[in-house]
């Protein structure tokens, strides 16, 4: 009777153990584990293979990552309009990465056509989730379409460490469009989107530093304020472990690769 009893037992477990390894977040944790293997544990083709069939059950996160390789042509022939779906499929579950993935694309409009209301609608998923860079791209968007919401977008974008938001954050407070024409508070934007590399910064500060408009007691006061400010806002403080990519910092930031993000969600 016992022996019955442990039979039944060991067979349950077993049951249960390969549900576990058959569900769409275990397939998808073991494509991460094979993509990111050290040596010859490194399994490129065998993470596709684990992503897609997480995909296939209807996963997000797999769904993204198998979008990220049709987009690039890494591993899989390049296929837009199927990496599109997929971002889609995804962002429709609320993932804020696929929002702005999806958005990026009808955007850009490089691979697919050019779709400004599409790229609207993916792109708010992820920006009404404060996602960095949902909002930025979407305040890229509104730069077109409706400027007033562009600077709004910038600054969510700016706070969270992106340089590119940065500085176009600062341009709407050197301007005045938009929102009251700031020049010092541009000044300090324009010190730490140029900290962090983002070289268009460099000609507007020159403008401002030449253009009288400042003492030399309140250009001091404004770079001690960004030194001040880049404790909170810079990439690597607000990251939390998405960063790290060709790309990243690039007036039209690129995808993040699979193996960043589970960071990105």
């Amino acid at each position: 009777m016992r022996r019955t009893k442990l039979c039944v037992i060991l067979v349950l477990w077993s049951t249960i153990a390969l549900a576990q390894s058959s569900s769409p977040d275990s397939l998808y944790e073991r494509g991460m584990d094979a993509i990111t293997g050290v040596g010859p544990s490194r399994n490129d083709s065998q993470g596709i293979d684990y992503f897609r069939r997480s995909s296939d059950l209807g996963y997000g996160p797999a769904q993204i990552a198998l979008g990220y390789y049709y987009e690039t042509g890494t591993f899989l022939a390049r296929d837009p309009g199927q990496a599109v779906d997929l971002y889609r499929k995804a962002a429709q579950q609320g993932d804020p990465l696929a929002g702005w993935l999806a958005g990026r694309i009808y955007f850009l409009g490089s691979t697919v056509g050019r779709d400004p209301d599409a790229a609207q609608k993916w792109l708010k998923i992820a920006a009404s989730q404060k996602n960095a860079y949902g909002a930025y791209y979407l305040g890229r968007l509104m730069a077109e379409r409706d400027y007033t919401k562009a600077p709004a977008l910038f600054k969510i974008a700016a706070d969270q460490g992106l340089p590119q938001a940065q500085y176009f954050y600062a341009k709407a407070l050197k301007d005045g469009r938009a929102i009251p024409q700031d020049r010092f508070n541009a000044y300090i934007w324009f010190t730490i989107a140029a900290d962090a590399g983002y070289s268009a910064a460099g000609s507007d500060l020159n403008e401002l530093d030449s253009g009288g408009y400042f003492t030399t007691d309140q250009i001091s006061q404004a770079k001690a304020k960004a030194r001040d400010m880049e404790q909170v806002v810079i990439r690597a403080v607000t990251a939390r472990g998405c960063s790290g990519w060709d790309g990243e910092f690039d007036e039209f930031p690129t995808p993040p690769p699979p193996k960043l993000q589970r960071f990105c969600h």
